[in-house]
């Protein structure tokens, strides 16, 4: 069973730098909900043991600017995957993400009997 509230989903072109105050990289965001995402393609040198990162996603032209708590981390040759939750997601990346969502997952919806 999943923990999420939200399902992710799959994106393509879409890119996010991420920094811990100290260091910083740049690398690819594969899956996003409005409250976390997948990151990908993290050059093994980002090494950081903070909580807290800072992000800004690039998508569609626009500049998504958040902070987000790392929840796991793995590693391969070709570099690392972070799972990311977003802290306070901001109204204007909650729309962003509502787009891809699919319509049968409305959390507003009222319940009939």
């Amino acid at each position: 069973m999943s923990k999420r509230r939200v399902q992710r989903v799959e994106v393509q072109n879409i890119i996010a730098n991420l920094s811990d105050g100290v260091n910083s990289c740049s690398g690819t965001v594969s899956n996003i909900s409005r409250f976390g995402m997948l990151m990908d393609d993290i050059p093994q040198s980002f090494k950081s043991q903070k909580n807290k990162l800072s992000i800004i996603v690039i998508a569609k032209g626009k500049n998504f600017k958040m902070q987000a708590e790392p929840k796991w981390v793995s590693s391969d040759k070709s570099g690392k995957k972070m799972g990311l939750a977003i802290l306070a997601p901001p109204l204007d990346w909650s729309l962003y993400a509502m787009i891809y969502e699919p319509a049968d997952e409305d959390i507003f919806a009222a319940a009939t009997h």
